[in-house]
Order: structure tokens, then sequence, then C-alpha cells
């Protein structure tokens, strides 16, 4: 039996707006981003969330994934082009995880179901597509070839949604 944090993604509403199929090949980054969202108590909904609002044709944003303290939840296929930051869209997987970019490292760290459960998702991307588990410089970002790992605000200078290094760091 599989932890809970390696149990499939269940699939949400599809996210309204994509760039169309990409080829496995294209596929040289993983890119993080906090979903700026979050539940402390009770079920948590805000990965389900996150998908209904990415369902949304007016939301002119999409990721493959979100994570929460209890799911995984799809919005995308991988083969297909997001709309999360105009950076790393044609070759990145994109996740987000349900937290704020301003959370400490402590209020990351007193969330290990969530930061497993993005881990064993990025773990598996690393795996499936051939991408090293390592942060790549501005420089390696910015050559098109470098293969690893960024954040939402690292691979498009700005954000709107969060995703400061630090909580990918956490």
């Amino acid at each position: 039996m599989a932890t809970r944090y390696a149990q499939d993604c269940k699939v949400g509403p599809r996210a309204a707006n994509d760039s169309g199929p990409r080829q496995a090949r294209a596929i040289r980054l993983i890119v993080i981003h906090s979903a700026e969202s979050f539940d402390s108590f009770g079920d948590d909904l805000s990965a389900e969330g996150v998908a209904n609002f990415f369902s949304r044709k007016s939301t002119e944003a999409s990721t493959q994934i979100a994570v929460d303290r209890d799911s995984c939840v799809r919005m995308l296929p991988d083969l297909v082009i997001p709309w999360g930051a105009s950076g790393a869209n044609h070759d990145g997987l994109h996740v987000e995880i349900c937290g704020t970019a301003k959370w400490s490292e402590a209020a990351w760290l007193r969330r290990t179901g969530m930061l497993r459960r993005a881990a064993y998702r990025v773990a598996k991307w690393s795996w499936l597509y051939d991408i090293p588990v390592r942060w790549l410089t501005d420089r390696q970002l910015a050559n098109g070839t470098a293969r690893g790992l960024t954040t939402h605000v690292d691979s498009r200078g700005t954000s709107s949604c969060g995703g400061s290094r630090s909580i990918a760091t956490a």
C-alpha cells in the first residue's frame, strides 16, 4: 500500500487555459509555485480550490497539479503546456503548493504532509523526465537548455502568486 503522499493525484476540473500539446523531450524544468491559498484546520480543500479557480476561462493561468495537506489534484496532463510562468511554460512542469510565500520556514515545516506530497511529485517527475533535482541559477535558467528546478519568481522575474525559493528549500 502506498503511503498517503505517494497516492495518485485525483483528477480535478481541467484548467481552462493552456497552450496545447508538447513532446516529453521538451520538458526540462520543474517549477514550484506557492498557491497563496491554504486551509490550516479541518478538511483541506485548498488544492481543490486551486483546481476550481484554474477551471474558469477568466483565470489566465494554469498548472499541472496542486498539493495541500491531504491531497493532490491534477488539472492538466504533463504533456500539455500550462500558463504557469511566462519563462517556463513550454519546457516546465508546474506544481502549486498550497501555502503562502510570506510564511516563515517554521510555518512551512509544520506542514510536513504537504511538503512530502509535493516532494514525491517532484521526485517522480524528475525520474520520469530525467530532470536533476538541483536548483538552477539565473544563468542556467536563461541558457534555455539546463535541466532542474526553479520557482515561479525565478522563471519570470516577478510573480503574482508568490513562489519564493525559500518555500521550496524549507
